[in-house]
């Protein structure tokens, strides 16, 4: 049965109302805040949050873990080369959502990710290993996570932090978020960088929330 004249524009007109909706979704995803990703599941949105960790995979790739409103959240940036990101910047980021082990996950790239504010002065283990010479003979403040602990050694997830003189190895537990405080050198015995240290903290609580 053909369709009248009237009726056949109203169609496409509509047809054309949804093909630009389903654009504007596209190009302009919604903002959804960190709390709220598990109703988005496989859906392009925005968000942002506090980065808390970050690491490199041995695929080259860096995962970012974004803190919000109480939630954590991993972040899988491919292409991440020339990504500067600092523990406690703010970042805004576009991304995909989808299910990751129990929990839910990002994947965007590097050039989708965008620095708020950065008032931090603490590094990453993982940014330290990258370039350490850069970093050799300065008095630096270090996160990680307690991996392994030893007489007047400890682990801040793979940098060697040494306890020396006439200090005393901190209480602590492997597992803890902490702080590390000191020097990094180079151990010409050993072959390998470390961390001479001065004062061993635990992060601030106000460091994982948005100000």
């Amino acid at each position: 049965m053909d369709m009248e004249p009237g009726k056949l524009v109203i169609a496409i007109s509509l047809a054309g109302v949804g093909v630009l909706y389903c654009i504007a979704t596209v190009v302009n995803p919604p903002h959804v805040p960190l709390d709220s990703i598990a109703n988005h599941n496989n859906e392009l949105v925005k968000t942002g949050g506090i980065v808390t960790a970050l690491r490199h995979s041995g695929s080259g790739n860096t995962i970012v873990e974004i803190t919000a409103n109480g939630t954590s959240l991993p972040v899988f940036v491919r292409s991440s080369s020339g990504l500067d990101l600092r523990y406690g910047d703010e970042i805004e980021l576009e991304g995909r959502v989808y299910r990751y082990r129990d929990n839910y996950a990002i994947t965007t790239a590097g050039e989708n990710i965008r620095k708020i504010n950065s008032s931090s002065d603490i590094y990453f283990v993982a940014e330290i290993a990258g370039q350490p010479d850069a970093y050799r003979g300065r008095r630096i403040r270090v996160i990680g996570n307690l991996s392994k602990v030893y007489t007047n050694v400890f682990y801040l997830d793979r940098m060697r932090v040494v306890v020396t003189g006439a200090k005393r190895m901190p209480r602590v537990e492997e597992g803890d978020r902490l702080v590390a405080d000191g020097v990094l050198v180079y151990n010409t015995d050993e072959l390998r960088y470390e961390l001479k240290l001065i004062s061993l903290s635990y992060p601030q609580a106000s460091q994982y929330s948005p100000q």
